[in-house]
């Protein structure tokens, strides 16, 4: 193990802005994805692997009506 590299990657991370770091962290977890993707896995690994990357998105409690999603209420239908 190369505790000093891994010390000092820790560091430069630290010191990047918040949205640097979150850029940071996508991509690093894109690149893990990318890595165990090419091993062969079963369905099960697959599903948690898509649980863990759908988990890493921000929650949210915004709901929408059902009245929200009418047609009449999506298109603008004046102009025919």
């Amino acid at each position: 193990m190369n505790v000093k590299l891994v010390n000092s990657l820790v560091e430069v991370v630290l010191n990047l802005s918040p949205e640097d770091q979150k850029l940071f962290q996508e991509k690093l977890s894109n690149r893990q994805i990318e890595v165990i993707t090419r091993k062969s896995v079963t369905s099960t690994e697959k599903a948690e692997q898509f649980r863990q990357w759908v988990a890493q998105f921000p929650k949210s409690n915004a709901n929408l009506l059902d009245e929200t999603l009418r047609r009449k209420n999506i298109y603008d239908d004046r102009g025919r």
